[in-house]
C-alpha cells in the first residue's frame, strides 16, 4: 500500500509519558518489526482448499480454482485422490493445458511485517502420472510480488516486480503404472519466509512441471499444495502518516481495482463488514497548537485574562480524501485572479456523509475491536468531529503574555471493508477519541523582543493643528542626536572676548543711513548653531542663548559702520545647569567690562 517509514508499536504512544515526539519529522527508514517478536495467525482465506468442496467419498478432481484464490492451470482434488491423512482436498498446479499458477493476498499483513507462509506438498497421485514422472518428486516455486500491469481480462500480466521467491521439490515415491498413487505428503510442513514489501502482500504457487508428452493427461501431472497457513510478525506501528494523506487500496479478489467501482458494491445496508485490525490501530495526541489570540500585558499591574474558548477536531479517512483528489484533478481552473470561486464544490463530506451505511460498519467494527462484541451502547463511540467551548482566566503579570493551546487525543483505525462480489477496500480512518482527555494547555510568559519594544511605542497620533504638525515618534530632532564636527570638539572654557575700551568723549554718531542697522551674528556651539542681530556701533558685549541649555556671550567692534563678517568673533558655547530667565539679546552697559 505504501512505502512505510519507521512504525512504533501503539504502547509507546500513552502510558503514563509520550516516547515518541508525534510533530518530529518523519524518518524514512525501513520498518522493523515489533519488539515483543511475537508470531501471529495471518489470514489466508480458504487455505483447506475446502471451496468448493468435492465429492468426500470418490476421486474426484475438477480444473477449476479454489474459492478466495485467484490463477489459472490448476485443478482441484478431492480428499480421496489427494490422499491425504486428514481427508481434507488439495489442489494440483497442473492441469490439462500444463502448468499453472494459484495466488492470493494475505490480508491485514502491513509492509515491513515478517511472514512465514506455511504448507505441505506431494507429487501427483493422478493414475495418468507415469511412474518416472513421481520418482524424483517434482519441482515448484513460490514468489510474492507486485504485478505491474493487467491484462484486458483484469489479470495480472507477466510484467511483474518479484520481492521475493524461493524453489521447492516434493518427495518423490515409487508409484504403480496407470493407478492412483498414495503420493508422497510429509509430517512437515514446507515453509515460504519473506519480510512484506507491501501491504496485503500478494503469494503465489508456480508449478515448475512441464509436459514431456503432447496428450493432456500427460499435461495433467504436477505438483500438490495443501493446508496453506500464515503467520507474521507485525510491523512496528507507522506514527508518521499525515492526516490528509492516508493510503487506500481497492480490490476485487486479489486484484486490484479502482475505488470509484469498490465503492458500488459497499453502498447498500450492510453491505460491506469492517474488521479493525489490532495491530495497527492506536491512540495517539496529535500536534501542539494555538487556540485564539495571546494577550499582551503592557501595563504596570497584573490583569486577568478573561475570555470563551471553542475548538473543533475534525475527522479524516481515507476514502473521501481519494475521492477529493480525483474530483479535484478533474476540475480544470479557469479563473485567472486564483480567487477559488471555479472551486466550490470540488470537495467531499467526510465518510460518516457520504457513505454512512460504510459509516455505521466502521463503528461497529470499532467497538468489536475494544471487546464490545454485542454492539451495546457505550460511552466511546467513533465519533467524526468534537467541539470543545470553555470559558477560562488567568491573572497576567506585568510585561507578560496570556495564551492557550490544545492538544488533541486522537483515534487511528486501520481495517478492512469487505462486501459482496469479494470486493475488499484497506482503509484508514482517523477520528476524534472518546477515551483520552485532551491536554489543554494555560500558558503565561515573558514578552518577546518584538512585543517588548511595541510596549515602549508611544500612542499613535495623526497631524492635528495642537500638536505641530508632526505624527508623534516621527520627528527625527526628538530621537536623532545631533554629531559634532571637528570644530566642536570638547576643550577648555575659553573667556569672553572683549573689544578695546573707547576712547575718551562722546561717542561718535552713526553714520547717516547706518543708525539700528543691525549685523548678522553668528555663533557656533557643541549642539547647534544660534543667529541673532547685533546693532553696529561702539564695542558692545551681547549675552545670548543659542541652543536650550547653552550660553555665549559675543562682541563686535564700535565704529560708524556695520559690522563686517571678518568682525565676527565665535565663541565656545558653555553649557549651563539653569538656563537664565533672560532675552535672547540684551546689550550690556557701554564702557562695562567684558
Amino acid at each position: 500500500m505504501r512505502a512505510t517509514p519507521l512504525r512504533l508499536p501503539a504502547a509507546f504512544v500513552l502510558g503514563g509519558a509520550l516516547l515518541l515526539p508525534l510533530s518530529c519529522t518523519p524518518v524514512l527508514a525501513a520498518p522493523a518489526p515489533a519488539p515483543d517478536g511475537s508470531w501471529r495467525a495471518a489470514e489466508v482465506a480458504n487455505g483447506d482448499f475446502s471451496a468448493p468442496a468435492l465429492s468426500a467419498t470418490a476421486e474426484a478432481s475438477q480444473e477449476a480454482v479454489p474459492k478466495e484464490w485467484s490463477g489459472k492451470d490448476v485443478m482441484l482434488f478431492s480428499g480421496p485422490l489427494a490422499r491425504r491423512s486428514d481427508k481434507r482436498q488439495a489442489v494440483s498446479l497442473n492441469d490439462s493445458t500444463g502448468p499453472g499458477t494459484l495466488r492470493q493476498r494475505l490480508w491485514r499483513v502491513n509492509a515491513g511485517a515478517k511472514v512465514r507462509v506455511s504448507f505441505f506438498d506431494s507429487a501427483s497421485t493422478l493414475s495418468t502420472c507415469t511412474p518416472a514422472r513421481v520418482a524424483d518428486g517434482q519441482r515448484y516455486k513460490v514468489s510474492t510480488f507486485k504485478p505491474v500491469a493487467y491484462g484486458a481480462d483484469g489479470k495480472p500480466s507477466a510484467d511483474r516486480e518479484v520481492h521475493h521467491s524461493q524453489e521447492y521439490r516434493t518427495e518423490g515415491y515409487t508409484k504403480p503404472p496407470n493407478k492412483t498413487g498414495d503420493g508422497s505428503w510429509t509430517s512437515e510442513a514446507e515453509v515460504f519466509e519473506f519480510t512484506a514489501a507491501e501491504d496485503n502482500p500478494l503469494i503465489a504457487f508456480e508449478s515448475l512441471e512441464k509436459p514431456t508428452g503432447a496428450g493432456d493427461e500427460e499435461k495433467k501431472c504436477g505438483p500438490l499444495v495443501a493446508a496453506v497457513t500464515a503467520q507474521q510478525q507485525a510491523a512496528a506501528v507507522d506514527h508518521y502518516i499525515e492526516q490528509n494523506g492516508m493510503p487506500w487500496r481497492a480490490y476485487k479478489g486479489n486484484d486490484e481495482i479502482s475505488l470509484e467501482t469498490a465503492l458500488e458494491s459497499c453502498k447498500g445496508v450492510n453491505a460491506c463488514r469492517f474488521t479493525a485490525d489490532p495491530d495497527y490501530s492506536y491512540q495517539y495526541y496529535a500536534k501542539v497548537r494555538v487556540i485564539g489570540y495571546a494577550a499582551i500585558n503592557c501595563t504596570r499591574n497584573q490583569k486577568t485574562d478573561r475570555r470563551a474558548l471553542s475548538y473543533t477536531e475534525e475527522g479524516f479517512d481515507s476514502i473521501t480524501q481519494e475521492l477529493r483528489r480525483l474530483k479535484n484533478a478533474a476540475q480544470v481552473d479557469q479563473n485567472l485572479t486564483n480567487s477559488g470561486a471555479d472551486d466550490k464544490g470540488t470537495g467531499s463530506p467526510n465518510l460518516q456523509e457520504a457513505f454512512p451505511e460504510m459509516f455505521k460498519q466502521a463503528a461497529a467494527g470499532f467497538q468489536r475491536l475494544q471487546g464490545n462484541t454485542r454492539l451495546v451502547n457505550t460511552t466511546d463511540p467513533l465519533t467524526t468531529t468534537r467541539t470543545v467551548d470553555k470559558t477560562v482566566e488567568q491573572a497576567v503579570q506585568p510585561s507578560e503574555a496570556s495564551w492557550y493551546e490544545v492538544q488533541a487525543s486522537r483515534e487511528r483505525v486501520e481495517g478492512l471493508f469487505q462486501g459482496t462480489g469479494n470486493v475488499r477496500i484497506d482503509a484508514m480512518l482517523d477520528y476524534p477519541s472518546n477515551r483520552v482527555p485532551d491536554r489543554f494547555y494555560q500558558r503565561t510568559g515573558p514578552m518577546t523582543q518584538d512585543e517588548q519594544r511595541h510596549c515602549l511605542t508611544e500612542r499613535p497620533l495623526r497631524v492635528t493643528p495642537d500638536n505641530g504638525g508632526v505624527d508623534a515618534g516621527s520627528d527625527p530632532r526628538a530621537s536623532t542626536p545631533r554629531t559634532p564636527g571637528p570644530a566642536e570638539a570638547p576643550g577648555p572654557a575659553a573667556a569672553p572676548v572683549q573689544a578695546p575700551a573707547p576712547a575718551q568723549g562722546p561717542a561718535p554718531l552713526p553714520a547717516p543711513g547706518t543708525a539700528g542697522t543691525p549685523a548678522s551674528t553668528s555663533t557656533t556651539g557643541t549642539t547647534g548653531t544660534a543667529q541673532n542681530s547685533v546693532p553696529a556701533g561702539p564695542a558692545r558685549v551681547f549675552q545670548v542663548a543659542p541652543v536650550s541649555g547653552f550660553r555665549a556671550e559675543v562682541s563686535v567692534p564700535s565704529g560708524p559702520r556695520a559690522a563686517a563678517p571678518g568682525d565676527l568673533k565665535t565663541v565656545r558655547l558653555q553649557p549651563l545647569t539653569q538656563m537664565p530667565a533672560e532675552p535672547a539679546l540684551q546689550p550690556a552697559p557701554r564702557g562695562a567690562a567684558s
